[in-house]
């Protein structure tokens, strides 16, 4: 993701639920998961994936084909 870094981390947090929760870190210091998200052009959630599993990556990588080619049928 590009953009502000405070909206970027207030959108992990809050909207997609993908930040952990560190009692030591700020408001604004992003926590780093091993998952991974994937999000539509409008801002939905598509789909959650363990960044620690093959599978895992290889159906992210399939499901990321399947939302290309619905927005080319548009």
């Amino acid at each position: 993701m590009t953009g502000d870094r405070e909206q970027i981390y207030n959108l992990a947090r809050k909207s997609f639920l993908v930040a952990k929760e560190d009692p030591l870190g700020g408001e604004n210091q992003m926590i780093h998961t091993e998952n991974f998200v994937l999000i539509d052009k409008e801002k939905r959630i598509r789909g959650y994936y363990d960044g620690t599993k093959l599978e895992e990556m290889e159906k992210l990588l399939a499901d990321i084909e399947i939302l290309k080619k619905s927005y080319e049928e548009i």
